[in-house]
């Protein structure tokens, strides 16, 4: 039943009938009894592969089916063959740089001849002018030098600034043309017109150089309220506040500022005059933006002639070889707070070829001594 035939008939018996035939009778084999599992055997058949016998080939045979079955059919030329043989990929692009060369070579060559010969006319025009030009051509003017080293070059270049003609005085409180600001300079009282009450009041003396603020001492030199400044370089002098600071913007002294600690200042600049100018043209080359016909003669305490603004705030100065310029500069306010100090500095403007004449006597009626300012300065604009 579980096992092959051979199995059944080795566990088969027979037994003899009554009528004398044999019936086989088939038993569990004995391995099945007492749960043993039984044992299974398989018949082991080998088999035999053969395989065929592939003949071998000769050289000339693999040769031949390399070169067929090869990229491009074996062929030399072939872009592959090119590429991947050494000796073909290094002639291949020897060649091609020689061609990339030509090539650029052509083309700048080409872009050359196209081009206008501009840059062979420079070269004669450059070296024209140095051949014919001799030497001595600079020692010619040695003289006319010290003239230009008194200062930088681009300073006596730099143009002028001057202030607008529309800007108005700081408070006067007692009328007395000085204002607010400028009383403290002179040690006179804002709230009294005549200080020193000597019948003249505190602005009039100012504009006389007297003392303001006593009967002595009575100039206003000597009361130590200004002081007096004497250019080093060019000789100049002036009267200047005692407190305000003073200094040179160059190291020749050519561009002077006298500054307030607000940040107004008056600015006193020497400008060469060329020779035989007169001041008429000076002034057309270095003030074009102002109007000439707006200066009115101008004189100094000491008598000395110049020229001022309507408004007071420009004054100029000239002899044989400089122009002076006194010019007042404000902040970015539109008042003017010491419109009078400016007034003063040029009454005491000397320049330095010019001889003063006697001294102006003292302010009393005897001496003639007048007792209006002119209008230009009293007329100040008050707030």
């Amino acid at each position: 039943m579980f096992g092959k035939k051979e199995d059944i008939k080795n566990n088969s018996t027979d037994k003899p009938m009554d009528d004398g035939q044999t019936i086989s009778v088939q038993t569990i084999p004995a391995d099945f009894y007492g749960g043993v599992n039984p044992v299974v055997k398989f018949k082991k058949v080998e088999k035999e592969v053969l395989l065929e016998s592939k003949s071998k080939l000769t050289p000339s045979e693999k040769k031949a089916l390399d070169k067929s079955t090869a990229a491009g059919s074996g062929s030399a030329l072939h872009p592959a063959n090119i590429l991947t043989n050494k000796k073909y990929a290094l002639i291949f692009g020897s060649a091609l740089f020689v061609i990339i060369v030509a090539g650029v070579s052509v083309y700048y060559y080409l872009q050359i001849r196209q081009q206008p010969n501009t840059s062979l006319p420079t070269q004669p025009e450059i070296s024209i002018p140095t051949i014919s030009e001799p030497a001595p051509v600079v020692v010619e003017n040695p003289v006319e030098e010290p003239v230009v080293t008194t200062t930088p070059q681009s300073l006596a270049e730099a143009p002028i600034e001057f202030p607008s003609a529309l800007l108005g005085d700081s408070p006067d409180l007692d009328k007395d043309n000085l204002t607010d600001a400028a009383e403290e300079l002179f040690g006179t009282d804002p709230s009294k017109p005549d200080t020193d009450e000597d019948s003249y009041n505190d602005g009039h003396e100012v504009f006389y150089l007297y003392n303001p603020a006593g009967k002595e001492p009575l100039k206003l030199i000597d009361s130590g309220y200004v002081r007096d400044y004497n250019n080093p370089i060019f000789g100049y002098k002036v009267f200047y506040p005692q407190t305000w600071a003073m200094g040179s913007v160059d190291e020749g002294n050519r561009d002077v500022l006298f500054s307030t600690i607000t940040g107004e200042n008056i600015e006193l600049r020497v400008f060469d005059r060329l020779p035989n100018e007169s001041f008429a043209d000076w002034f057309a080359k270095w003030a074009p933006n102002q109007q000439y016909q707006n200066l009115k003669d101008f004189q100094t305490k000491f008598g000395e002639s110049g020229k001022s603004r309507a408004d007071s705030l420009v004054y100029y100065f000239m002899d044989d070889n400089h122009v002076y310029v006194i010019i007042y500069h404000t902040t970015d306010s539109n008042v003017v707070n010491y419109r009078s100090v400016i007034v003063m500095m040029a009454r005491s403007f000397r320049s330095p070829g010019f001889t003063p004449s006697e001294a102006v006597p003292a302010p009393n009626a005897e001496s003639g001594f007048p007792n209006e300012m002119p209008e230009t300065v009293s007329a100040s604009n008050t707030q």
